[in-house]
C-alpha cells in the first residue's frame, strides 16, 4: 500500500512538471490584443480612412475651376425692333434664338469655406474611430468573463481530483476488509458510487472548459488548448481614486470637435465669395451685339463677388445651437466619468467583505481537512461507516471549492475594477 502511494506521487509530480513544461501561457494583456485585431470590426479602421481620404480629395477639387458646357434655345412673340425699313438704321430682332456656349467658373476667395469643411472631414473621421474604439474596449469585458469563468472550472476540476483521489485510496482500503470479510460490501459500494458521482462531475467540467476555451478561441482567433495557462496579472486595489482613462472619454472630446468645426463653417458661410467667370460660344443673334443678327462667336469674362451681408440672425442663432450641443456633449461625459466614480466604493466593500470570508475560509478549510484525516482513520478501523465518512468528504470539498470560489472572485473584482477605469 505504501509503495503504491510513493509510485503514484513520483508518477505525479512528473506529470505536473512534464505538463507545465509543455503547457503555453496567455495573458490577460495579451489576450486583449489578440482580440481587437482578431475582431472583424478592426477592419472598418482601414475603411473609414479610405473615406475620409475619398471625401478630403472631394473637398479638395471643390477648389479647381468648374468647366460646363450650356445651350438654349427660345421662340418667342415679338422682339426688339426699331428704326425704319431702308433707312440709316434698321435692327429688326429675329423671333428665334438660340446660344450654345463654354462657361467657366473659379472660385479665388471662398471666406474659407473649403478649409473649415476639410476640418470638419477630419473631426468626423476622428469621431467614427472612437466610436469603433469604444466598442473594441466592450470586448475586454468578454474576455475577462472567459478567463475567470475556465480558471474557476479548472479550480473546481483540480479539486474534484483531490477528492477523487482520497475516496480511491479509501476504497482501496475497504477493499482489502471486504475480502478479509470485516467489511460489508454496501459499505465499499457507497464509495464506489460517490467516485463515480464526482468523476461524471468531472467530465461535466471538462466538457464546460473546452466549451469556454472554444469561445475564447473564436474571439482570439488562437488555438488555445486545455493546458493552457491564463495568467491574470498580480493586482492589488488601489486606496486612491484612479484616474480614468477611457476611449469613450476621447470620443465625447471628439464629438466636441467635431460641433466646433462645424460651427466654422458658419462663420465661413458669412464672409464675402470672390470668383472669376468666363463665357464663350456661339448664338444667333449674336448674344454681346444686339446689332448683329447673324450667327457669331462671341466671349465675354468678368469678376463675380457674391456675399450675404443679412441673413436676420440666422447664423447667430445656428451658433447658438452649436453651443448648446457642446454643452450637451459635456454633459454626456461628465455623467459618463461618474457613473464609473460611483462604483468605487461598490468595488472596494465587495473586496472588502471577500477578503475577510477569506480568511474565515482558510479556517474552515483546515479544520475540515483536520476532520476528514480523523474520519479516513476512523473509516479504514471500522469505527464509522462510509456514511459519515462521505458527509466529511464532502463538507471537506464543499469547504475547498469556497474558498477557491472566493479568491477567484476577489481577482475579477480587481480585473474588472481597473478594466472599468481604463488600466487594463
Amino acid at each position: 500500500m505504501f509503495q503504491k502511494t510513493i509510485i503514484a506521487f513520483v508518477i505525479l509530480c512528473f506529470s505536473i512538471k512534464t505538463s507545465a513544461q509543455n503547457a503555453s501561457i496567455i495573458t490577460l494583456k495579451e489576450a486583449y490584443v489578440k482580440v481587437e485585431a482578431n475582431y472583424p470590426l478592426l477592419l472598418n479602421k482601414g475603411l473609414l480612412n479610405e473615406v475620409s481620404k475619398t471625401n478630403t480629395d472631394i473637398i479638395k477639387k471643390g477648389k479647381l475651376p468648374t468647366i460646363s458646357l450650356n445651350g438654349t434655345g427660345q421662340l418667342q412673340s415679338e422682339n426688339l425692333s426699331f428704326g425704319m425699313a431702308g433707312g440709316p438704321v434698321n435692327i429688326d430682332l429675329p423671333l428665334e434664338s438660340y446660344k450654345g456656349y463654354v462657361d467657366v467658373n473659379y472660385n479665388i476667395y471662398d471666406g474659407g469655406l473649403t478649409k473649415a469643411r476639410q476640418h470638419i472631414e477630419v473631426a468626423s473621421l476622428e469621431v467614427h474611430q472612437q466610436e469603433l474604439n469604444v466598442s473594441l474596449r466592450n470586448l475586454k469585458d468578454r474576455v475577462n468573463a472567459l478567463f475567470f469563468v475556465i480558471k474557476l472550472s479548472r479550480q473546481h476540476q483540480s479539486l474534484l481530483h483531490t477528492s477523487i483521489h482520497d475516496i480511491s485510496t479509501n476504497i482501496e482500503s475497504l477493499q482489502v476488509g471486504f475480502d478479509n470479510g470485516t467489511v460489508l460490501e454496501s459499505e465499499l459500494s457507497k464509495l464506489k458510487v460517490r467516485k463515480l458521482e464526482l468523476e461524471s462531475e468531472d467530465g461535466r467540467l471538462t466538457g464546460d472548459i473546452k466549451a469556454y476555451l472554444g469561445v475564447l478561441n473564436t474571439l482570439l482567433g488562437t488555438n488555445l488548448s486545455e493546458n493552457t495557462i491564463l495568467q491574470i496579472p498580480e493586482m492589488v486595489l488601489m486606496d486612491n481614486l484612479p484616474n480614468i482613462s477611457r476611449p469613450e472619454q476621447v470620443y465625447y472630446d471628439s464629438k466636441k470637435k467635431l460641433l466646433q468645426a462645424q460651427g466654422k463653417t458658419i462663420d465661413a458661410n458669412r464672409k464675402p465669395k470672390v470668383s472669376l467667370f468666363a463665357q464663350g460660344g456661339v448664338g444667333y443673334p449674336n448674344p454681346v451685339n444686339f446689332s448683329d443678327v447673324s450667327n457669331a462667336t462671341y466671349a465675354l469674362g468678368g469678376v463675380r463677388l457674391n456675399w450675404n451681408i443679412l441673413d436676420w440672425g440666422k447664423a447667430k442663432k445656428e451658433r447658438e445651437k452649436i453651443e448648446i450641443q457642446v454643452k450637451q456633449v459635456q454633459v454626456n461625459k461628465e455623467t459618463f466619468e461618474f457613473n464609473i466614480v460611483s462604483q468605487q466604493k461598490e468595488y472596494q466593500e465587495k473586496i472588502v467583505a471577500l477578503e475577510e470570508q477569506v480568511k474565515k475560509d482558510n479556517q474552515i478549510a483546515a479544520l475540515q481537512k483536520d476532520i476528514l484525516a480523523q474520519t479516513q482513520v476512523q473509516l479504514q478501523e471500522g469505527v464509522i461507516k462510509a456514511n459519515d465518512y462521505l458527509i466529511q468528504i464532502n463538507a471537506e470539498l464543499s469547504a475547498r471549492q469556497q474558498l477557491k470560489l472566493h479568491q477567484i472572485q476577489i481577482q475579477q473584482l480587481q480585473v474588472n475594477y481597473l478594466t472599468l477605469f481604463g488600466k487594463l
